[in-house]
């Protein structure tokens, strides 16, 4: 086993980050700047401005929340339809959530159902891009945390 892939990464000061906290971090900075290039793709959803602004003091005070959100909500349920980019899957996937339970990860879901036949292709590209990588930091989040 090769150990300097298990090293966490280094504090500005030299003191190590553990490795956990580095890929909260990391999944918890990719959350806040999708869901800002949301409210800028998307100004007049109020629900994506309002969750925006709960995510970004969660980040703050409880960042693990977000992380435990994402899991529960999105992960669990969708993480095979967006790593397959399965528009139709995601769509019934959000429409079910949103009809049972609403949370401020479910607004990105919704754009699914609101907004993805008109977006343009770029935007539609962009929007595959974050939550795959959400889904990845989150696993890997969830690896590190089982270690």
């Amino acid at each position: 086993m090769d150990t300097q892939e298990h090293k966490a990464p280094l504090h500005p000061f030299g003191h190590r980050v553990p490795l956990a906290m580095s890929v909260l971090s990391a999944f918890t900075t990719q959350l806040v700047q999708f869901f800002e290039e949301l409210c800028t793709a998307f100004p007049e959803e109020r629900d994506i401005r309002m969750a925006t602004e709960a995510i970004r003091g969660a980040k703050k005070i409880n960042p693990r929340l977000l992380l435990d959100l994402y899991q529960e909500h999105v992960y669990k349920g969708a993480a095979e339809a967006i790593y397959a980019r399965d528009f139709h899957q995601v769509r019934q996937y959000a429409q079910r959530k949103v009809e049972h339970q609403f949370n401020d990860m479910m607004c990105a879901l919704s754009l699914f159902d609101k907004h993805w036949e008109t977006m343009g292709e770029s935007n539609q590209e962009v929007i595959w891009k974050y939550l795959k990588v959400l889904c990845l930091l989150c696993e890997k989040a969830h690896a590190v945390n089982t270690l």
